[in-house]
């Protein structure tokens, strides 16, 4: 759900090859009798698929740890990766009210991920933290009325920034450094209300921020606004708050403002986005206030081919991270820019291939990019920029299961 936009491809057409148009130019050449009347097929709605995300990242600072700092869906560097691995089953609302997914991951990027997920209880706690779920990607199950009114329950893709985690129904191979600030997944309880045609709402109460455990007691909210005012055009608008430490006060929760606008068309489309948030650290000396502020453009349009197509895309952004509360570092006020263009080759709607080239450059006194042996916050020869050449590439495969008749 929140992949809004995962591919350009047009609508298909009627070709030699289809059942449709062959019955539209041959004409019977004598009546037949007609036979018993059969029932015509039903979605069953049932999916099955996975996917093998394998990068290749130079690096032009060489990090010993061959870590990609801030980006964990492009986890590591300067080696052949199994960025992440993916199953699933997915079961759709359509022969029956009922859907629910499950997807089962390995891989680098889920490692990264879950790196911070709490341990409740510290060192003694049991049965959480990122050794016990990193390996679950999505777990949930709900219901859709007959009104359109859905309520689902579990671990659930996250509707903040544009993107997903799974890079293959991005546009780019690596992500901006706003999507890297914002929940992933959330865990909780989710309930879907139409607002007419054109839009609807989505209630959440959830566990933390992009956690799977939770660090308190006390669960956190978000809304969020969908909203189609036009064929194409899609803005979608979320506001996130809650308690993300011990300190359940008002006055320590987290607030998170998140803002899209998306427009598509048969050989390109946009996507603008831009957050905020904030939160005060009332563990520190003084209780300062902690924000952040980002956005993106995001280009991508059609090259040619259909069924081997070609397309590209460009995105500038930029990261403002006060008090480094997102990404760390010596300087508490750091600016990050970057430019991304990729190429991206799709094969038989089964193969990816991805070129793409990224520049990341962070402003203030001293370095943030791990470079040689710099691989620590504060470490004497941090980098002020890099420049990254990424190479994807990307196997997937998914099927639906019979359909059934009625």
């Amino acid at each position: 759900m929140n992949a809004l936009v995962a591919t350009l491809a047009s609508l298909p057409t009627l070709g030699p090859w289809s059942p449709a148009a062959e019955g539209a130019r041959a004409a019977p050449a004598a009546a037949k009798a007609p036979g018993p009347a059969r029932a015509p097929l039903r979605p069953s709605g049932w999916v099955v698929g996975g996917f093998v995300d394998t990068q290749y990242v130079v690096n032009s600072n060489f990090p010993a740890n061959h870590v990609f700092r801030g980006t964990p869906v492009t986890a590591r560097t300067g080696e052949f990766s199994p960025n992440l691995l993916v199953g699933y089953v997915r079961k759709d609302p359509v022969a029956s009210p009922w859907m629910f997914e499950v997807a089962l991951q390995a891989g680098a990027a889920a490692d990264a991920v879950y790196a911070a997920d709490p341990v409740p209880g510290g060192e003694s706690g049991r049965y959480s933290g990122p050794e016990t779920w990193k390996h679950i990607g999505r777990a949930w199950g709900g219901v859709r009325l007959r009104s359109g009114v859905e309520i689902a329950a579990g671990l659930m893709p996250a509707p903040t920034h544009f993107g997903s985690f799974w890079t293959k129904d991005n546009w780019h191979a690596s992500i901006t450094w706003g999507y890297s600030s914002v929940p992933f997944v959330l865990t909780g309880l989710r309930a879907y209300l139409p607002l007419g045609a054109r839009a609807g709402v989505n209630l959440w109460l959830v566990n933390g921020y992009g956690t799977l455990a939770d660090a308190n007691r006390a669960p956190s909210g978000l809304v969020n606004l969908v909203v189609k005012p036009a064929r194409g055009l899609t803005l979608v608008q979320n506001v996130y708050a809650g308690p993300e430490d011990g300190d359940l006060r008002l006055s320590a929760w987290r607030m998170l403002i998140d803002s899209q606008v998306v427009f598509t068309r048969e050989r390109w489309a946009v996507a603008v986005v831009g957050d905020y948030g904030r939160e005060r650290l009332t563990w520190l000396e003084g209780q300062p206030v902690a924000a952040w502020a980002n956005g993106m453009v995001s280009l991508r349009w059609h090259v040619l081919g259909r069924r081997a197509r070609w397309g590209m895309a460009a995105r500038p952004e930029f990261f403002w991270d006060h008090r480094g509360r997102m990404f760390g570092g010596p300087v508490l006020d750091r600016w990050l820019v970057a430019g991304t263009y990729t190429n991206d080759f799709h094969l038989l709607d089964a193969l990816l291939l991805r070129v793409e080239y990224r520049y990341d450059r962070a402003l203030g006194d001293g370095g943030f990019f791990y470079r040689g042996d710099a691989i620590t916050d504060g470490a004497k020869g941090l980098a002020a920029q890099q420049h990254s050449l990424i190479f994807g590439f990307v196997a997937s495969i998914e099927r639906s299961l019979a359909p059934s008749r009625r």
